[in-house]
């Protein structure tokens, strides 16, 4: 598989799981936390549709970078900026959240959210690091 290929298809991925979850959160809290495992639903509960707006916004930078048809060395800026973004918000909600179910402010199910942002965070940390943008140019 290209490189370029890949890092489409972990744009899609990312993208699609944060957009959907988002979108879910935003207008079906109650339901989409019962499908998380969350029992104790946070009160009042707009306050999960506040936090999927921020879920989609995340998950459609990803569907956005991708498509862009901009000269090749802006879309791979492009590219690194929102790795290097999200990654960074990744990485801050993944030890909040794990933080926060150490200390049992919330429900350990919350560790899906955790285990999932720090997977995201490390193939980008990584993936900056090792400049796998670059390949796919």
């Amino acid at each position: 598989m290209k490189a370029r290929t890949a890092i489409q298809l972990y744009h899609y991925a990312a993208g699609l799981c944060d957009t959907s979850t988002g979108l879910l959160l935003l207008f079906a809290p109650a339901f989409t936390l019962r499908m998380m495992g969350i029992t104790r639903n946070p009160q009042p509960l707009f306050y999960a549709s506040y936090v999927g707006i921020f879920v989609f916004c995340v998950g459609f930078s990803y569907l956005v970078v991708p498509g862009t048809g901009l000269a090749k060395s802006l879309r791979a800026a492009s590219w690194r900026t929102q790795w290097l973004i999200t990654a960074l918000f990744r990485t801050a909600i993944a030890v909040f959240v794990s933080l926060q179910v150490a200390f049992g402010a919330m429900q350990p199910a919350w560790l899906a959210v955790a285990l999932t942002d720090t997977t995201f965070a490390v193939i980008q940390w990584i993936g900056l690091r090792r400049d796998w943008i670059a390949l796919a140019e």
